[in-house]
């Protein structure tokens, strides 16, 4: 048996499907189509909320019969303000309900909380005991249409404070009348979305990462302040999955699961209607159906929910929360890093090689689009939009699920021995292992697949090809490149270095501030000795008498003795030394300097002969007394008669000393028959 059977004519199905559906892909995304609104009223209610700083966060004011509700009332003073609400001016909070009715469905709420002075205030209530003021409004409606909430609601809000009376509501009551015929008349799809291009600019190539988790249902959190961008981010991410958003009625609690008996396998398919086309490929997912949810905002309160869920999406400010132990993967939204709780779960959502250069085209377009001045510019062009984020991801999406289908076919013909010809023609054999099989694996274990395989035709890699989006196979190097980029990247050396680089230029600025200082000081010092060596020069006097003159104690003894050459010596050595200059001024060049330099050294070596000649006379003077006085003892002890020994005596052992003699030229010396020889025991 052949599978396909041979066509009589040239063209087939599934031909004619591909290119209905290649022309589907280029067609723009219809944004401005209306969405069907709901039967009862779309704006439920508008609430304020106050934090009382006994009791905790309270509902002041509401406007609807929602509020009737004993779980909506109980609950939703903690979701409107948020923990953490204090550390910024104004924040939003976006949050679901699930009403106790007959019929639960999920309500959808946005808040905008402020804090004002109390000391501002108009009219104070009783209960305002401290400095602070802190108010949140509060706007409840049947569908998710935040984007044009927002904006309206942040007016109000600021208006609201700015009366700076509370008690007068009424600015709520007209803004719910006004809200309700605006929504009705602009609900249309791209109301619904919550911009992704910050979503996809901030986690880069593990934007994929995160959407294959989603798929595959896993316990994700989000984690951060503010609050706004933490649930921002949550609506980017399940954005990426085509219709979804449209889709969450369910969400809001895990036993809700309304949707899932409704779909089947459609009958017809009409490729120029969008819904039909979604609808023939199973699309959107059901996400979060049974035991599942989606909590933008996780308070305290439903801390429960994590364990009796089998997979869900939050969010929270709360540090206890986080680190509940269900936790799989958690998000920080302040460093954009992703924290695998579940070491297996990293290897599961892992990347392939064609996924990553698939995504780094995409993350080159946004980034090429994209305006750091002002991130919240859309884009000017279709690339790098939020259209064509959410085109890429419904073409990488579809691709996976028709892959999926194409596997099934090959395994039940091969398993009923059905010889398949011509399987290149419909896609890559091999086209699961570019998606990676371990997520692929995985994801047919989820409620959510098999609710998309008893809703979706077998054969629909007819309509979209089972084939990996990316153009081209990356090669070993180019994958290496990407690699190491991404690395590099997910290391954010800029953020990371900047408190060193910061750190490292403020200590050079200092150390060349105290630097410049420190020789500014040194020449003052220099200039200050400089004038006082000047005035010291120009008073020779003076500096003769203040110099001192060391002297030993044989000086000092013969000093004492009455002789009449007694001022010689010290007359010579107090020439010599004078003859030496003080320390000149500062030159004003080298060639200067090197000349005083060379007059300063001259005149000191002049005074240094002249000390030592002065020396050397005195020297033979003293050996000249010496030899005579030796003589002289040694003819009185030959009589025995003559005074007694004298101090100068060599035969004695005490320690000599030296008079004070007469000096003589040095040249008359040898015609006066003196001994030239050292006599033994002298010390000069």
């Amino acid at each position: 048996m052949t599978y396909p059977p041979t066509s009589s004519s040239g063209t087939t199905d599934a031909d004619s499907f591909t290119s209905a559906a290649s022309s589907h892909s280029k067609k723009a995304r219809p944004e401005s189509m209306l969405l069907q609104p709901p039967e009862g009223p779309l704006v439920l209610g508008i609430a304020l909320v106050d934090f009382n700083h006994l009791v905790g966060p309270k509902i002041e004011f509401c406007n609807g019969d929602i509020f009737h509700d004993e779980e909506v009332a109980k609950i939703l003073p903690f979701l409107a303000l948020p923990d953490g609400a204090h550390l910024s001016l104004e924040d939003y909070s976006y949050f679901h309900l699930v009403p106790n009715a007959p019929i639960p469905t999920t309500i959808f709420g946005i808040s905008c909380n402020r804090q004002i002075p109390a000391s501002v205030l108009l009219v104070k209530d009783v209960d305002v005991t401290r400095s602070i003021v802190q108010k949140a409004v509060v706007v409840l409606v049947s569908k998710p249409v935040f984007g044009p909430i927002r904006d309206r609601l942040g007016v109000v809000t600021r208006a609201l404070f700015e009366q700076r009376d509370f008690s007068d509501t009424s600015i709520l009551v007209d803004f719910g009348a006004s809200l309700e015929v605006s929504l009705r008349t602009q609900l249309t799809e791209s109301g619904l979305y919550i911009g992704s291009r910050e979503f996809v600019h901030t986690f880069r190539h593990r934007t994929l990462v995160l959407l294959k988790a989603l798929m595959c249902q896993k316990k994700i959190m989000f984690f951060g302040h503010p609050v706004e961008r933490l649930c921002t981010y949550q609506y980017s991410l399940i954005s990426l999955i085509p219709g979804l958003l449209q889709t969450l009625d369910d969400c809001g609690s895990p036993p809700l699961a309304a949707r899932a008996p409704t779909l089947s396998c459609p009958q017809s398919l009409r490729t120029s209607d969008r819904k039909s086309m979604m609808a023939y490929m199973g699309l959107p997912l059901d996400i979060f159906g049974k035991d599942a949810f989606f909590q933008p905002y996780l308070p305290l309160q439903q801390l429960d929910l994590l364990k009796d869920s089998q997979g869900w999406l939050c969010g929270s400010t709360n540090t206890i929360v986080a680190q509940q132990k269900e936790v799989e993967l958690l998000i920080n939204t302040e460093t954009a890093t992703l924290e695998f709780r579940n070491p297996r779960l990293e290897r599961l959502m892992g990347l392939t090689a064609a996924d990553r250069k698939w995504m780094d085209e995409i993350v080159r377009d946004v980034n090429d689009a994209w305006d750091d001045t002002d991130p919240t510019k859309p884009a000017m062009h279709f690339k790098g939009s939020d259209d064509y984020l959410r085109t890429k991801f419904e073409e990488y999406i579809s691709a996976a699920l028709a892959s999926v289908r194409y596997r099934e076919f090959l395994a039940k013909g091969k398993g009923n021995n059905v010889i398949i010809t011509g399987t290149g023609k419909w896609g890559d054999d091999n086209s699961i292992d570019d998606f990676n099989p371990l997520w692929i694996s995985e994801f047919t274990k989820t409620t959510a697949y098999d609710v998309w395989q008893r809703s979706t035709d077998p054969m629909l890699f007819d309509i979209v090809e089972p084939r990996h989006p990316c153009n081209e196979k990356p090669s070993v190097v180019s994958d290496f490149g990407l690699r190491l980029s991404e690395g590099l990247q997910e290391l954010k050396l800029e953020q990371q270095l900047a408190p060193t680089r910061e750190a490292i230029s403020r200590t050079i600025t200092t150390g060349s501030t105290n630097f410049f200082k420190a020789v500014e000081g040194v020449r003052g010092r220099w200039q200050q000795r400089s004038a006082s060596s000047t005035s010291f020069n120009s008073d020779p006097t003076s500096s003769t008498s203040e110099t001192p003159v060391e002297i030993s104690k044989s000086e000092a003894e013969l000093s004492s003795s009455p002789t009449i050459e007694e001022s010689k010596p010290n007359a010579s050595r107090q020439t010599s030394w004078d003859s030496v200059p003080s320390t000149p001024t500062r030159p004003v060049s080298v060639a200067q300097a090197a000349s005083e330099a060379k007059a300063a050294l001259g005149t000191l070596g002049a005074g240094i002969q002249s000390f030592w000649s002065s020396r050397a006379s005195r020297f033979s003077m003293s050996r000249s007394s010496i030899a005579s006085v030796a003589s002289t003892d040694s003819s009185s002890t030959a009589t025995g008669t003559g005074p007694p020994a004298s101090p100068f005596s060599p035969t004695q052992h005490s320690r000599p000393s030296v008079g004070t003699v007469e000096e003589e030229p040095e040249h008359e010396l040898g015609h006066k028959g003196y001994d030239m020889e050292e006599p033994s025991g002298m010390a000069f």
